[in-house]
């Protein structure tokens, strides 16, 4: 292969999403529910015809429709997933894996021989939906805590907004060895939610990981919301190769209690600096950043948000654009607010790309039922949306 696609993606070549459903997708952005089909194994997955289908297309420069989310973002000219993972015409990374000398020279070749079929190299697994919150940004297939309120919203208002009578999903100890055999052959481990520092499978699966002696080679990246110190479940995480987190930060004080029910900011603050001390006394290679998930609740904050972060991290946060659900989407927010939010946004340039969100045509639709959906909320909750966020209160009510 001389020259790689402009719609190339090395991820389905490299990467693998998988459930304890069994359900799997070729990237964490699509949540490893992208096909059901009921394969024994992930390396049934992952030689499967789904994925093939799809290798094929990236090889022919086609936009697969399955991979939405990264043309989405790309049209928004945000940096999508797929290119910060491999750019295939500037050959750019953001990962340090990918850019470790020869991973994408072994990849091209592994792709014109076929090679790549034998086994990942990074594997992603979604841990099921076992977590201790209930955020608003979320719903029960991947959050148990949901599960009960999702039931309420069904009884109050008649309509399934989510998915009613959710079972809690978890991996099978059968699952568990087939990952632990896998591990052999990884250079990064990525753990997302549920909430994986929560789960006792995982915990598990980590110890077991570091006594085969594998987790010299493997980069674990831990995707979570920060309220479990897991180093006192795993006391010798350390000795992985490097150690990545991402921590979930959608707001701070009361926004962000009120956007991720049930955890507490300075708690997780807290952890987080915990985190901090304890793999600088290890000398460990690792790195702590700050995910925040954009939605109509959050948009506004931003700036203060940024602030509070940077306070004890380094670099200003991820903005993860939510796309689904589409009611809680900024594109579909009421004009004036979107014009008030576009106005405290537009000095700094982090804010850009969500700028260009906003200035797409919005479904009103969508924003009549974020109204009805967060005011049932908060009746079940007990939480009062204009008591959280007065100032978007007032712009909304402006906005009638």
């Amino acid at each position: 292969m001389n020259k790689l696609p402009a719609n190339f993606c090395i991820a389905p070549f490299t990467q693998h999403t998988t459930h304890p459903t069994k359900s799997f997708s070729p990237c964490p952005y699509l949540g490893g529910t992208v096909w059901d089909k009921q394969y024994p194994s992930i390396i049934d997955q992952w030689t499967s015809d789904d994925l093939e289908i799809l290798r094929q297309d990236f090889l022919e420069n086609k936009k697969n429709q399955i991979c939405f989310r990264c043309w989405n973002e790309e049209k928004n000219n945000k940096k999508s997933l797929r290119l910060r993972l491999f750019d295939p015409i500037n050959l750019t990374s953001d990962y340090n894996y990918v850019n470790t000398p020869g991973f994408i020279n072994d990849t091209i070749k592994s792709i014109d021989n076929k090679t790549y079929t034998k086994s990942p190299r990074v594997l992603t697994i979604k841990n099921g939906n076992l977590c201790n919150a209930k955020c608003r940004v979320c719903h029960p297939g991947d959050s148990s805590r949901w599960i009960e309120d999702a039931n309420k919203l069904y009884k109050l208002t008649g309509k399934k907004f989510y998915q009613i009578n959710q079972e809690t999903t978890n991996w099978s100890d059968s699952q568990i060895d087939e990952i632990l055999q896998l591990s052999q052959n990884l250079v990064r481990l990525e753990l997302f939610g549920g909430e994986p520092t929560y789960n006792k499978k995982i915990e598990g699966l980590l110890n077991r990981i570091i006594e085969s002696g594998n987790n010299k080679n493997i980069t674990l990246y831990i995707n979570t919301n920060g309220s479990v110190n897991f180093i006192e479940r795993i006391p010798n995480i350390h000795k992985f190769k490097q150690i990545e987190i991402g921590v979930s930060f959608d707001g701070y004080d009361d926004i962000f209690s009120y956007i991720r029910h049930g955890l507490d900011f300075d708690e997780v603050v807290k952890n987080v600096k915990t985190w901090q001390t304890y793999f600088k006394e290890h000398n460990t290679d690792f790195w702590i950043d700050s995910i925040s998930t954009v939605s109509v609740f959050n948009v506004f904050y931003l700036p203060e948000l940024k602030q509070k972060i940077m306070e004890f991290l380094p670099l200003s946060p991820y903005w993860n654009l939510l796309i689904a659900p589409a009611y809680l989407s900024i594109q579909n927010m009421p004009q004036l607010l979107k014009d008030k939010t576009i106005e405290k946004l537009a000095n700094d340039p982090d804010f850009s790309e969500l700028i260009n969100v906003m200035n797409q045509p919005a479904d009103n639709v969508q924003w009549n039922k974020f109204l009805e959906i967060t005011s049932s909320l908060d009746l079940i909750r007990n939480e009062n949306f204009k008591n959280t966020f007065p100032e978007l209160a007032q712009i909304l009510y402006t906005s009638k």
